[in-house]
C-alpha cells in the first residue's frame, strides 16, 4: 500500500478538514527596525546601512490556530451527577461550542540565511527560507453525527463530510529590490521568489455527501474526491539517500512574487499596500494522485467491519492493507501519478499610519487572504515607538478568524551592531483557558550603519 493510500484512508476514516489561514504577522508589519518585515511588505527598509542575519536564527516563526482548544466553552457542556460525582457531556452545549466544525492550524518558518544592503536610494536584500504549512481539521456535519447519530431527526439528513488534509513544504530563496521616488515621498519593492518544492499534500476536491436511509440505517453517499500529493521525503519505499536527495533537487520547482508600496502623503500620514505570495509551484516527480472513479455518482454504504480484517486470527499488516484497499475500492478511487500545480496561498497588506513625532505613531492595518473560496480577514491597531537606537516597542490589537481578544507585543533591542527581537499576535493566547491564536516570531540580526543612516535622513 503506498503513502499516498493511506493518506486517503485515514482522511476517509477521520472524514473531516477545512482549510483556514494560518499566517499574517499583523504586529511585524508595523516594526520599522526590523528587517524582516520585508516579507510582508517589500517597501519596508530597516533603519541601517546594511544588515545580516544570524544563519538559522534570524526568523524563527510559529504561528497556531484552533478552535478544538476552548477549554472554558466545552467544561461548560460537562454536567457532574449529584449523586456519583462522575461528569457527563450535554450534547447540546458541546454542539453550540463546536457549531463551526473543529479545525488545527500549524505553520513554522524558519530562515537559513538573510542579509541586505543600500546603495545610495536602493536596497537590495536576499534570504532563504524553510517554510511548514499543515491544515487539518473535523466539519460539523461529522461532529454532528458522532453526536447526535443518524437517527430521529437525522433520517434523511445531508451529513456533508468536507474533509482534506493540506501540507505544504517548501524551500524558499527570495531575491528583493526596493527604491525612494519623488524626494523619498515614495518607495516601490518587490521580491522575486524561487520555490523547492519539497512535500505536499494538497486536497483539491472533498465533497462528500452522506444521507442516512429510513429503512436501513445505512447511507446513501455522494463523493467528488480529488487529493494529489508528493512526499519523497515521507515515501518509506525511498531508501534515505533518495529522500535526502529529494530535499535538495527533486525537480519540483515553482516562482513567487511580492510586490510593496509606501507613500508619504504628509509629514504625519503614510499608506502602504502589498501582497505577497502571488506564485505557483509545479509538482513533478515522487507524485500521487487519487480522484473519484465517477465523480458525484451515488452509491450505498452499510460501513465496513473492521474485525474481518484486524480481527485475533489475523495478521495485523496484512489484515490493515486489505482494509484500506476495501475501503478504497467501496469509495471508487482511482490512483495516478500525474503533475500537477498548488499555489502559494497569497496574501496582502493595506495599512495607514499617523506619526505623532518622528519616533511615535499610530497604525491601523487590513489584512486579507483567500483559500478555499473563503476570505480570511482581519483589522489590526497598534501603537509604535522608537526609544533612542536601542529600543523599538509596539503594541496591538487584533480582530481575526472570529477571535477578539488578541492582544500582540512586539520588542527589538539594539546592543551595538546586535538586533534581538520578539514579535507575538497574540501575547494573551497561552495564558487564557481558550488557546485560538498563538503566533511568535523572533531572532538575531546583525545591523551596521544605523547612526549614519539616521543623519542622512535628517539632513
Amino acid at each position: 500500500m503506498t503513502f499516498m493510500k493511506k493518506i486517503v484512508f485515514f482522511s476517509l476514516l477521520s472524514i473531516g478538514s477545512f482549510i483556514s489561514k494560518a499566517q499574517s504577522d499583523l504586529t511585524l508589519y508595523n516594526m520599522q527596525p526590523i528587517p524582516q518585515r520585508i516579507s510582508v511588505n517589500p517597501a519596508f527598509t530597516p533603519d541601517c546601512k546594511w544588515y545580516l542575519g544570524m544563519p538559522g536564527l534570524s526568523s524563527v516563526d510559529f504561528n497556531f490556530n484552533s478552535n478544538a482548544f476552548q477549554f472554558k466553552e466545552i467544561s461548560t457542556s460537562l454536567v457532574p451527577s449529584r449523586t456519583s460525582g462522575k461528569y457527563t457531556v450535554d450534547v447540546t452545549k458541546l454542539s453550540d461550542v463546536l457549531n463551526n466544525g473543529a479545525f488545527v492550524n500549524l505553520g513554522v518558518d524558519v530562515e537559513l540565511l538573510n542579509f541586505g544592503f543600500r546603495v545610495r536610494k536602493s536596497m537590495f536584500s536576499f534570504s532563504a527560507t524553510e517554510k511548514i504549512k499543515s491544515r487539518v481539521g473535523i466539519p460539523k456535519d461529522f461532529l454532528k453525527l458522532a453526536l447526535e447519530g443518524n437517527g430521529g431527526d437525522n433520517i434523511g439528513y445531508d451529513f456533508n463530510f468536507n474533509f482534506g488534509l493540506d501540507v505544504l513544504h517548501t524551500r524558499e530563496l527570495a531575491l528583493g529590490y526596493s527604491r525612494t521616488f519623488l524626494n523619498d515621498k515614495l518607495t516601490v519593492g518587490g521580491r522575486v521568489k524561487y520555490v523547492l518544492g519539497l512535500n505536499v499534500i494538497n486536497t483539491a476536491k472533498n465533497d462528500i455527501v452522506f444521507t442516512t436511509n429510513d429503512r436501513s440505517f445505512g447511507y446513501t453517499v455522494t463523493a467528488d474526491v480529488e487529493v494529489n500529493a508528493s512526499t519523497p521525503f515521507l515515501d518509506s519505499t525511498l531508501m534515505a539517500e533518495q529522500q535526502l536527495t529529494a530535499l535538495v533537487n527533486n525537480g519540483n520547482n515553482g516562482f513567487g512574487v511580492d510586490l510593496g508600496a509606501k507613500f508619504n502623503l504628509t509629514d504625519k500620514i503614510s499608506l502602504s499596500a502589498s501582497v505577497v505570495d502571488l506564485g505557483v509551484i509545479k509538482w513533478q516527480n515522487s507524485t500521487s494522485n487519487i480522484k473519484s472513479r465517477n465523480p458525484g455518482a451515488s452509491f450505498d454504504y452499510n460501513g465496513v467491519d473492521v474485525r474481518d480484517y484486524l480481527g485475533y486470527s489475523v495478521d495485523a499488516s496484512a489484515g490493515f492493507a486489505a482494509l484500506q484497499d476495501t475501503i478504497l475500492d467501496v469509495f471508487a478511487l482511482d490512483t495516478s501519478s500525474n503533475s500537477f500545480s498548488t499555489g502559494l496561498l497569497g496574501e496582502f497588506y493595506l495599512g495607514g499610519n499617523f506619526n505623532l513625532t518622528k519616533r511615535h505613531n499610530a497604525g491601523i492595518l487590513f489584512y486579507g487572504s483567500f483559500n478555499n473560496k473563503q476570505f480570511f480577514p482581519a483589522v489590526t491597531l497598534s501603537w509604535n515607538s522608537k526609544i533612542g537606537r536601542v529600543l523599538a516597542v509596539s503594541a496591538s490589537y487584533s480582530v481575526m478568524r472570529g477571535s477578539y481578544v488578541n492582544a500582540g507585543v512586539g520588542m527589538g533591542l539594539n546592543l551595538g551592531p546586535e538586533q534581538f527581537y520578539f514579535v507575538t499576535d497574540n501575547i494573551l493566547g497561552a495564558f487564557s483557558g481558550n488557546v485560538q491564536n498563538i503566533s511568535a516570531r523572533f531572532g538575531w540580526n546583525h545591523t551596521v550603519g544605523r547612526k549614519k543612516w539616521e543623519a542622512q535622513q535628517k539632513g
